[in-house]
């Protein structure tokens, strides 16, 4: 619920996101509920695995056990490939295979990088030209999809996407490291959701057993995408032109 505050009311059906950050900055959970929540809302899921093994998805706890479950009642269906000679045209029909025998909803593709190292070398060229198309292919179905991506944190300067692919989506989700008083705290931001306003907060977020957990708005530091953020000292700082009245 704090994320769909966060995206000024959640993701519109159809609506195309990318989900940005660096390694086991929680883009594959962030996916993983996205799909989840999708069944229990009677929208079935592909998920799309490029990186990660199918029994990875199968987290500990009880989320584990609904995923597995949903699963097993082909509520959520996954896609494994690997191999380094794919096109887009094979990949895109095997997920439009999939979203047609579980009459799918959601696509998550996890993750652009290893997406991009399974095809073969000559679509690798024009990957982002290729991948303008398939994201065209799945929302003109009316497929809600989901792409992460992976990227190093680079405190010099901001980058959302790789490859220059932001234009691609529809909205952007970003994920970072900070330090925040001697401890390695995740944050989360809406860079954009086109055609709707959106929360400008930055906030802290942590991964349970139960999923992501969003918290606070970093409201009262500076610098937060530096990753070393300091205590903002705005709110003590008097009005101009303006004295304090004394006590009588």
């Amino acid at each position: 619920e704090a994320l769909d505050d966060m995206l000024g009311g959640g993701i519109p059906r159809g609506h195309s996101v990318l989900v940005a950050g660096p390694s086991g900055s929680g883009k594959s959970v962030l996916a993983t509920e996205f799909i989840m929540e999708g069944a229990r809302r009677k929208e079935p899921g592909v998920i799309a695995v490029f990186e990660k093994r199918p029994s990875e998805y199968s987290q500990t706890g009880s989320v584990g056990l609904a995923f597995d479950q949903m699963v097993h009642d082909q509520q959520v269906g996954i896609i494994h490939t690997r191999p380094l000679d794919l096109s887009i045209d094979e990949t895109l029909h095997d997920i439009v295979t999939a979203i047609r025998s579980l009459n799918a909803r959601r696509v998550v593709i996890d993750s652009l990088s290893g997406f991009e190292l399974a095809l073969a070398p000559t679509f690798r060229e024009d990957f982002r030209e290729s991948l303008y198309r398939l994201v065209g292919v799945l929302t003109g179905m009316g497929i809600t999809l989901m792409l992460t991506a992976e990227l190093e944190d680079s405190y010099a300067q901001l980058r959302f996407s790789p490859h220059g692919t932001a234009f691609l989506t529809d909205t952007i989700i970003m994920q970072r490291y900070i330090e925040l008083k001697g401890h390695l705290r995740r944050l989360m931001g809406v860079v954009k959701v086109r055609g709707s306003a959106h929360s400008k907060e930055l906030r802290a977020f942590e991964i349970t057993d139960k999923g992501i957990a969003v918290g606070e708005a970093l409201g009262n530091y500076d610098g937060l995408l530096t990753g070393r953020p300091v205590e903002s000292r705005h709110a003590s700082l008097p009005r101009a032109g303006r004295k304090g009245r004394k006590t009588p």
